[in-house]
């Protein structure tokens, strides 16, 4: 399924992909395009569905999030095809210009990241009608960032939000850098926040206050058992016990551990 609607003054378009370790649940893929500006391009394995949302509306530059592929798995063929330019995070661009090797899990739900050429996105990325400033926000990944537009009081959050209650996370997050960012965006003034997984949601900073106080409770028990004597991995144990679906489909690139030795 792909649903394109509007909001506001925003063309939005949602497709979703089968999570195989929870084959019931579909994680959504949003895109939003704001007076030519498109913020994340989504994935290589919706391009049929997404070619035909590219190619009916005017798209004049791209803004992504960050590099990982179900953000950045089109940039390639809109840069080949609608010569369009990309901006990422300085630290990405290197990145941006090789094909990464993906584990088969990614690749079977998310698709190939093609090489592309990015261009460094400054202080400040400017549309016709509108400002957005651009906020490092480190934490899912390390070249992770944000937009706001103050004016309108939007946050476009890329995967800063996401999962407010995390228990299993990627080998390359950093649960400490996510709360720093997070308190930095809690500063801003923003009433709407666009997820790219989980849309448009009005209630934005009690959304944000409720992951940042989840995760402040959960570092607090995890120091509690460290001055105990117990190590990372046994407190991952301890914490999150039973099955562990999405680590064992991912070969261990995602666990509970990581979430817990980097709080």
């Amino acid at each position: 399924m792909f649903e394109v609607f509007n909001y506001e003054d925003i063309i939005c378009a949602r497709g979703s992909r089968e999570m195989p370790w929870k084959p019931s649940f579909q994680m959504n893929v949003y895109y939003y395009l704001i007076d030519g500006l498109l913020i994340d391009s989504g994935p290589y394995s919706l391009a049929e569905e997404a070619i035909e949302f590219f190619n009916t509306h005017k798209i004049e530059q791209v803004f992504l999030s960050h590099i990982h592929e179900d953000h950045a798995g089109m940039a390639c063929w809109l840069q080949e095809k609608l010569q369009v330019p990309i901006y990422l995070h300085e630290g990405s661009l290197e990145e941006a210009g090789q094909e990464p090797e993906l584990a088969k899990y990614r690749l079977d739900i998310w698709g190939r990241r093609q090489a592309f050429k990015a261009e460094p996105i400054s202080d400040a990325i400017k549309t016709g009608s509108y400002v957005f400033d651009v906020i490092n926000s480190p934490g899912h990944y390390p070249y992770h960032i944000v937009l706001h537009e103050k004016n309108k009081a939007w946050l476009f959050s890329g995967d800063l939000l996401n999962n407010l209650r995390p228990k299993s996370i990627m080998f390359d997050e950093n649960m400490n850098e996510t709360i720093l960012s997070i308190r930095k965006i809690l500063d801003l003034d923003f009433t709407t926040v666009f997820c790219t997984h989980t849309g448009i949601r009005k209630n934005a900073k009690e959304l944000f206050l409720s992951k940042l106080n989840y995760l402040l409770g959960l570092q607090q028990s995890i120091q509690a058992l460290r001055n105990s004597g117990f190590s990372d991995t046994e407190i991952a144990e301890q914490l999150f016990p039973g099955p562990d679906p999405i680590g064992n489909l991912s070969g261990g690139e995602f666990s509970p551990y990581y979430l817990v030795s980097t709080l």
